[in-house]
This record gives structure tokens, C-alpha cells and sequence, in this order.
């Protein structure tokens, strides 16, 4: 089986919830049973993306950290007690999420990557380990799980082709768009070194500081523009919530969202 890296990317500023300064990956969004405890615990956003690379069997795991985000190193520690290892790579200036990833570009050379949004929340459990088990060598270079959403303008939809067996087609991914007739947005991927070099250059090459900014959701509607071959899972009955936005936040009803470890 070929070896996966996890990328957890978290170090964003927040700009749209200020001036709330908080990190939203450390938000307890839910209250679960604690086996050694017996008790209740606070479970916090980022727990969700390492528990789903746990779960698809990604075992080392790579968090973009910033200053401001230093707290998580001290609540997460080498991931252990989560069952995953972890390590940190700093990044002193935001520049986009795609930049963010492209951090770890030295780190996971050879390597296939699986990518979570240690600041989003999604369902079904097992997505990231469905998207990395589509993400076959001789067929796709780039895996995106989508999932349905009723806000695409917010978010990155993608048209994909019909498929009766096996990942779908990706025509075009948005980044977003004004209105869209697509209720779906991406929210988790995978790819191969073919994609993690296709982005080290496409950044490499940019000629200004404010391009090099550009989300990911652009890089990956450039890789299927330059012929890369890009599929997509879709998950008709999942959800994917973003907590980077104050009303998905609102939206949350905590009590509904438990479970047990």
C-alpha cells in the first residue's frame, strides 16, 4: 500500500471571524463519552479531521502551525492519544491555504497526500479513507470528496461527469462564485507527487506575492485545466460545514452532534 502523509492546515488568521481571535480549530463543538473517565469531554474541531486520518489509516500527519496557533501543539502533543503522529511546520506569514500546504511540499516528496481542514467538520466518518482508496495511480492524480451544501456561493463547487462505477470526472472546480447551479462544494483530498509538483510549481512561478495567495480550489481547477487527471468522490448524503464563517458557527446544535469515542 503506498505510504499517505496527512496535511492538517492551521495557519490561517481567522479574518473572517474577527474579532473573534480564538483558534477555530481548538472550538469544543461537541460534547462526547470519555472511556477513562467515564465521563462527558469537550471534543474540539480538530479532532474531527484526526479522527477521520486515523480512521483511512494515515498514520503520520503533518499540522501547518502559525505563532498565534501554538496552542494546539500543546493540547495535541505527538498525537498520540489520538492514535496518530504529528508533527509541526511553522509558517511565519499567511498566505492562503494553498501556500500553507505547499509548506510541507518538501516534507511529503514521494508520498501520497491526504488533505482535512482542521477547521471544517464533515460526515461520513470514513470520507478521507473512501477519497484515499479512490486515489488509484494509473487512473487519477487528484481525489476530491465533495459533498452536498445549500451555500456553494461560499464555498468550492465542482461539475463533475456522471459515473456509474468508481470516481467521477472533475470538469471544473469554482471558487466562490457569485451564484452557481452546483450545490456541492469540495471539502477533503488526496492526490499523488504528480499534483504536489504541479503546485510547487504552479506557486513557484507566481509573479506576484498577492497571486501566490490564490485558494487551492484554483490550483485544483488549474490541474484539471492542464490536463491533470482529477476524479472526485461524491458523498450525496453527507454534509460539510465550515467553521471559518461565524453563521456555520451559529448553526451548529451542539446537543445533536454526540457521540461516543
Amino acid at each position: 500500500m503506498a505510504q499517505f502523509v496527512g496535511i492538517l492546515p492551521a495557519a490561517g488568521v481567522a479574518s473572517r471571524l474577527r474579532p473573534f481571535r480564538y483558534p477555530k480549530e481548538l472550538l469544543p463543538v461537541v460534547y462526547v463519552s470519555d472511556s477513562s473517565s467515564g465521563g462527558l469531554r469537550p471534543k474540539l474541531t480538530i479532532e474531527f479531521s484526526l479522527s477521520a486520518m486515523r480512521a483511512a489509516g494515515v498514520r503520520h500527519n503533518l499540522v501547518i502551525i502559525a505563532d498565534w496557533k501554538l496552542e494546539i501543539i500543546r493540547l495535541l502533543g505527538d498525537g498520540e492519544e489520538h492514535g496518530v503522529s504529528l508533527a509541526y511546520l511553522h509558517r511565519a506569514v499567511p498566505r492562503g491555504l494553498a501556500d500553507a500546504v505547499d509548506a510541507g511540499f518538501e516534507w511529503f516528496l514521494q508520498r501520497n497526500v491526504c488533505l482535512a481542514l482542521p477547521d471544517s467538520l464533515f460526515t461520513p466518518v470514513d470520507a478521507v479513507a473512501q477519497v484515499r482508496n479512490a486515489l488509484d495511480p494509473d487512473r487519477f492524480d487528484l481525489i476530491l470528496g465533495v459533498f452536498p451544501t445549500k451555500h456553494p456561493e461560499k464555498l468550492g463547487p465542482v461539475r463533475m461527469t456522471p459515473s456509474e462505477s468508481g470516481p467521477a470526472r472533475v470538469l471544473e472546480v469554482q471558487e466562490k462564485p457569485e451564484q452557481s447551479e452546483i450545490f456541492n462544494t469540495w471539502g477533503i483530498a488526496a492526490w499523488s507527487p504528480v499534483f504536489s509538483e504541479f503546485l510547487h510549481q504552479a506557486l513557484a512561478n507566481c509573479e506576484t506575492e498577492e497571486v501566490r495567495k490564490q485558494s487551492i480550489g484554483r490550483v485544483f481547477d488549474a490541474a484539471v485545466k492542464a490536463g491533470l487527471r482529477v476524479g472526485a468522490v461524491y458523498f450525496p448524503n453527507g454534509s460539510y460545514t465550515d467553521l471559518g464563517m461565524a453563521d456555520s458557527i451559529a448553526s451548529l446544535i451542539l446537543p445533536s452532534a454526540g457521540g461516543n469515542e
